[in-house]
């Protein structure tokens, strides 16, 4: 694809699929300004990213695709470097199971063409696996920062032969059933008596949280299969434009009573307002219209999404993340917010979890990566 004609229809695949199918109020936007990143080389990705458009024969988009390489995540996921790199794959959209039949054979056709051993995907090209591939709970909506696909892609993939790689869930906690002893609020007395404070997150320092936040986030993260250090420059431009939306009272730093002013949290929570009913209305553009579609509406979010949370290796099992919890849901209470949704929890995690099993919460989608070799086995070698 290089015409910004094409471009154009990429971005306009996706929701033009989701109104002719009754999904507008499922599926999850891409940020169009991220696909024009993509398109035009710019980014914070390592690799070239390419994107395909195909039609149906009658010179009408039918589906869509992401292809990139990404050497930090190869090498974290264990990919044997020694070869060609593997081929990750994202932004799928298709309008139906035959479409996207086509859309799989082009990946495994264009894996052959530039030599990769390994298919895997869906994920997007940022330092960390982001996205995945719903396989249940297709019939409830999609939220911020996750993904949502109709039931016809899992089926699709696996009999390409794709096998599902850490698979996981996305949970909701209703707010009116938290549990009161997991929605009280911690007292001065005792931030006093535990050496520790909460510090505010205004929209004006919303960077300073951004800089001061880094070293938690890539320590509390290190020993995910799938994770690699983010730089700063990388955390600053996903946090890009999060002060317009943000609730300053959803987000959750905690520290020591006596660490500087810049010192890292000991322990955070990133939560948001749910923007996706307004991403929706305008496609994943986010313009003027759209910025001020979000101040407008901004009130009047009831959802919010957990993006990440974390507490400092060297502070975990101290209790502080049951502090940041008792925060949040006092504050989720206290806003009139009606649900919090909380992105990707890992089956191999039910610590996280616990965490919000223990509030009243409940699994909502299950989610995979899909993974599949192409190298041929050692026994295949030998004949």
């Amino acid at each position: 694809m290089s015409s910004r004609a094409n471009l154009a229809e990429f971005i306009d695949l996706a929701p033009r699929l989701a109104r002719a199918r009754g999904e507008e109020d499922h599926y999850v936007p891409l940020f169009a300004a991220e696909i024009r990143d993509w398109f035009a080389g710019r980014g914070w990705f390592d690799e070239p990213v390419e994107l395909w458009l195909f039609d149906n024969g009658a010179g009408e988009a039918a589906a869509r695709v992401m292809c990139h390489r990404s050497t930090a995540l190869a090498t974290r996921l264990h990919i044997d470097q020694a070869s060609a790199p593997p081929l990750f794959f994202g932004a799928v959209e298709a309008a139906d199971a035959q479409a996207l039949g086509e859309l799989i054979a082009f990946l495994v056709e264009r894996a052959e063409q530039v030599a990769a051993p390994r298919i895997f995907g869906p994920v997007s090209p940022l330092p960390n696996v982001t996205g995945g591939l719903l396989t249940e709970g297709q019939h409830r909506p999609g939220f911020f920062d996750t993904a949502w696909n109709p039931a016809f892609y899992w089926p699709a993939f696996t009999e390409a032969g794709f096998a599902a790689w850490a698979p996981a869930h996305t949970w909701e906690v209703p707010v009116g059933s938290i549990p009161a002893n997991r929605a009280t609020a911690v007292t001065a007395a005792e931030w006093g008596r535990r050496g520790l404070r909460r510090r505010h997150v205004s929209r004006f320092g919303l960077r300073r949280f951004a800089d001061r936040l880094l070293p938690t986030l890539n320590a509390a993260f290190s020993d995910l299969p799938y994770y690699t250090d983010i730089s700063p420059e990388q955390l600053r431009s996903q946090m890009q434009g999060l002060s317009a939306l943000m609730d300053p009272d959803l987000i959750v730093d905690i520290t020591g009573a006596d660490d500087p002013a810049d010192a890292p949290p000991r322990c955070f929570a990133l939560v948001v307002p749910d923007p996706v009913p307004t991403l929706r209305r305008h496609g994943g553009r986010l313009g003027v219209r759209a910025v001020l579609d979000l101040l407008r509406h901004r009130r009047t979010m009831r959802d919010a999404v957990l993006v990440i949370q974390g507490t400092d290796p060297r502070h975990q099992g101290s209790g502080l993340l049951s502090l940041a919890i008792r925060e949040l849901n006092s504050a989720l209470i206290a806003n009139g917010y009606r649900r919090l949704r909380v992105t990707f929890i890992a089956d191999d995690n039910p610590a996280s979890a616990a965490v919000f099993a223990r509030s009243g919460g409940r699994e909502m989608h299950r989610l995979v990566f899909v993974d599949r070799n192409l190298s041929p086995s050692p026994s295949e070698e030998r004949r």
